[in-house]
Order: structure tokens, then C-alpha cells, then sequence
């Protein structure tokens, strides 16, 4: 902290660009941290692509993101590294992602704060090190619900990463039960939250839906998220299929592999990938949002979804129960169509019970998982420990 800023460095999976969301939560995140002092370096080790791969959808995003970007006060560096199909798996992805970070040649930082405890929090531990000063680490879904379950070494690098840690927090208070299960280690829970400036001022449902060109005599049901299994789409489709001779229509907004399967259903529309502005415009436009995970950190767009004071039916999938919990949402068992079905018909049919929860919802959100409140518990945190490294 020569200059008197203090010098934070964040290892992510993600941070967005115009062409590809991917850590949009971290945006807004780390444009707070820069506004209250800090410098900010969030560095997204990413994956080197061979040639013959560089034209397919899947890769080529990696192959077009930026290797550095600059956001305002906030600088993004994109190192890649050696990768593999199911790294995960059967490759070690935190020592190939550090040797990418240390071939950067960074000055040396304050603070380092690695969000996803695998792999990145591992790197964090390991540039920490390197530099002798504290890190931080966040569990944020898959590093605790799935990556310590696939092999012995994941857990052991879990284990360690935690116990060195200056902090841990978790993404939700069932995550932080579950990290502290598995390592022995106290856990905060520190949702990154969400902000509420972009639900103020919307439109009304009628008003937005004309702007969208929605049909006025149908219930939309929203589902906002990737297209990817464990997100229950299967059983959404099914869900919708069961009510097709209803006013029930599925919006459904984002891209990935299970996109076909919606396809051709004239009882869904496939919006693909929105920017968060027009995600706000079909939430006040839409009756409901759908998610029916099979397991999640703590999913951003329920949060989202309860500012915008919309109705939410979900599972009781881990994350999702934490938001749904005490008659917020509905909830339904995981993998369970029928289910899904009447409790969607349900906010349909009992629209008050539905206003009920969904202001329930908006009150825990805005006390729980306030962004600015949140971000500010963090800024607090890299301080003292900045402070006890230079006494």
C-alpha cells in the first residue's frame, strides 16, 4: 500500500464483455470495491484453445475475450492456460491456472481474494504465498456441491485451502454448512447479493409487456439462466407440456447445449442471451419466475427476481432453499415435474398467496443480500487484514 490504496487482486472464473456475460455478478461487485479506494486487478485465467477447436461455438468465446480489459478504474487480465474436457476430473486445473497467473509477473498485492475455492482459491492460497500476504476465499456453488465428491486430491486442496485462509466466506448459509462439513473450518455467510437500482422505476406489467410485444391474455412463466443439465429444464419442459391447454407460455432467456430441447414447442419462446437491463424489462413483464434447479450456490436470479417483486417457484434444491425457505417461493422436490406443473398452475389460479410471497421475498432480499452492504462487509475485511500484515 505504498500509494495509500490498498492492492487487491481477484482470481474469478468470469467477468463480462459484450460478447460473452460470463461473472456478471462480479461487475458490479468490483466497480464498488474501485469506488472505495481500492485498486482493483481480477485476473480470469482462461482456457488456451488449439486451432482445430477455435471455430466451434463452445470455444470460440474463449478464443475472443480480451486478454486485458479495462472497466473503468478496474483492470481484467484473461491468462490462458493448458485445459482439458473434464479438468475437473482428472487434471489439476489450480497448479495450470497458477502457472498462467505467476507467468503475468504481477507486482505484489495486499490482498488476494479468490472466488470458487476450486481451483482459485487454491491459487490464491499458492500467490499469496508467494507474495507473504493474506487471501481470502469464497464457495460459491460447484466447488463445494460437486468438484470435492469427483476425486480424493480435490478434497485435500479444499481441506488446505480453507484451513491457510485469512477468511472463508460462502455464497449462501447452506453452502457455508456444507464447506464446513467438509473441511472443519468456520465458514461466513456472505451472499454477494444483488442491487436493487435496476428494479427502481420499471415499468408496469402491462407497459412492459407491450414494449416486449408479449401477448396480454397469456401467464408468462420466466425462466432466466443457462441451458445446461442440473438446471432442471427437462422437468420444465415437461412441466409446460402438462399445462399446454392453459394460458401458461414459457420465456425462456439464455443459451447453452439443452437449448433443443424447447425447440419447436409452441407453448415456449426462446429469447437467448439478454443484457441485464432487458432481463429486468421481462421480469416486470412476466407472472412468475421458474427455476427448477438441481442444485445451486445461491442463484442470483432468484435474488433478482425478488426485487423485481416477482413470484417464484422453485425446488428445494441446496441455494435454492436458502431463498426460498419460510413460504418465500414455492418450492417442489427436485426432478419433480408434476410438481413443478401445479405449483406453477398455482400461482396462477391463487394470484394473492403469490403477491404475498413474492413481497416476502423482496423484504428478505433487500435485508440479506443488499450488494453495496455486503461489498462493503468485504472492503472491511481486506482492510484489517491489510492492517495487520504492515504492524
Amino acid at each position: 500500500m505504498g500509494n495509500g490504496r490498498l492492492r487487491l487482486l481477484v482470481l474469478a472464473v468470469g467477468y463480462p464483455t459484450e460478447s460473452y456475460p460470463a461473472g456478471a455478478f462480479h461487475y458490479e461487485q468490483m466497480q464498488l470495491m474501485a469506488a472505495s479506494g481500492i485498486d482493483v486487478t481480477v485476473v480470469v485465467p482462461t482456457p488456451w484453445v488449439p486451432a482445430p477447436l477455435r471455430g466451434t461455438p463452445r470455444w470460440r468465446r474463449y478464443v475472443e475475450v480480451p486478454g486485458r480489459q479495462t472497466d473503468g478504474d478496474v483492470v481484467v487480465l484473461r491468462p490462458r492456460y493448458l485445459t482439458f474436457p473434464r479438468e475437473n476430473h482428472w487434471f489439476v486445473p489450480d497448479l495450470s491456472q497458477y502457472l498462467a497467473v505467476r507467468a503475468l509477473g504481477l507486482p505484489r498485492f495486499d490482498i488476494v481474494h479468490g472466488f470458487h475455492i476450486l481451483p482459485l482459491g487454491a491459487v490464491a492460497r499458492r500467490m499469496a504465498r508467494h507474495w507473504s500476504v493474506p487471501y481470502v476465499t469464497t464457495a460459491l456453488g460447484d466447488d463445494i456441491n460437486v468438484y470435492p465428491k469427483l476425486n480424493a486430491r480435490n478434497l485435500r486442496v479444499l481441506k488446505r485451502t480453507v484451513a491457510e485462509a485469512a477468511r472463508t466466506f460462502a455464497n449462501g448459509a447452506t453452502l457455508a454448512r456444507a464447506t464446513e462439513r467438509l473441511t472443519g473450518h468456520p465458514v461466513a455467510d456472505l451472499p454477494l447479493g444483488v442491487s436493487a437500482k435496476r428494479f427502481t422505476g420499471r415499468r408496469n406489467r402491462g407497459e412492459a409487456r407491450e414494449k416486449l410485444g408479449w401477448p396480454t391474455d397469456r401467464s408468462i412463466a420466466l425462466y432466466v439462466g443457462r441451458l445446461v443439465r442440473g438446471k432442471g429444464l427437462e422437468e420444465l419442459g415437461a412441466a409446460l407440456d402438462s399445462l399446454r391447454n392453459t394460458r401458461v407460455l414459457g420465456m425462456v432467456v439464455g443459451t447453452g447445449p439443452l437449448s433443443s430441447l424447447f425447440e419447436g414447442r409452441t407453448n415456449v419462446r426462446c429469447l437467448g442471451q439478454l443484457p441485464p437491463a432487458s432481463v429486468a424489462l421481462a421480469m416486470a413483464a412476466a407472472d412468475m419466475l421458474v427455476l427448477p434447479s438441481h442444485s445451486e450456490g445461491l442463484p442470483t436470479v432468484l435474488m433478482e427476481a425478488g426485487l423485481a417483486d416477482l413470484p417464484i417457484v422453485t425446488t428445494d434444491a441446496p441455494g435454492c432453499i436458502d431463498l426460498a425457505d419460510e413460504d418465500r417461493a414455492l418450492m417442489v422436490p427436485v426432478g419433480d415435474s408434476v410438481a413443478l406443473a401445479q405449483a406453477i398452475g398455482s400461482v396462477m389460479t391463487d394470484p394473492e398467496s403469490a403477491r404475498a410471497r413474492a413481497q416476502q421475498m423482496r423484504a428478505y432480499v433487500e435485508s440479506h443480500c443488499n450488494l453495496e452492504a455486503n461489498t462493503a462487509r468485504l472492503v472491511d475485511c481486506y482492510r484489517e487484514l491489510a492492517g495487520q500484515t504492515l504492524q
